[in-house]
């Protein structure tokens, strides 16, 4: 049985440790100035306006502010966990938990859910 050096087991213990988990979420960095995210969380207030307006509810006149805070996961394709501010007809602000789902080799993307985020105390 062969030994490995410990300088290769240091390595591996440090270089395992700053990987993300398999299926794991990974917060994203610098979010208000990552325009690919900015994106994603404009198309996520388009189409759920889009949706509430198809369905008739009456509930699709938000305008989107900006991207506060994102997560990704790896599924098949990547999973976006945003939390989006968007203004009310009524100019109000308020945030929205949205999940969004991008396979790039498909050229999908899809809203999986948007609903107001929990008010935190």
């Amino acid at each position: 049985m062969s030994k490995l050096p410990i300088s290769t087991i240091i390595f591996l213990i440090l270089f395992s440790s700053t990987l993300a988990i398999p299926g794991g979420r990974t917060k994203v960095k610098n979010v208000k100035t990552d325009t690919e995210i900015q994106k994603l969380g404009s198309y996520s207030v388009d189409e759920y306006n889009r949706l509430q307006r198809t369905h008739k509810t009456g509930d699709g006149d938000l305008k989107f502010s900006q991207v506060v805070a994102a997560e990704t996961q790896v599924v098949a394709g990547t999973k976006y966990y945003l939390k989006i501010e968007a203004v009310t007809k009524k100019g109000v602000v308020k945030v929205f938990d949205a999940e969004v789902v991008v396979q790039p080799w498909k050229h999908s993307k899809k809203l999986l859910g948007f609903k107001p985020a929990p008010v935190n105390k």
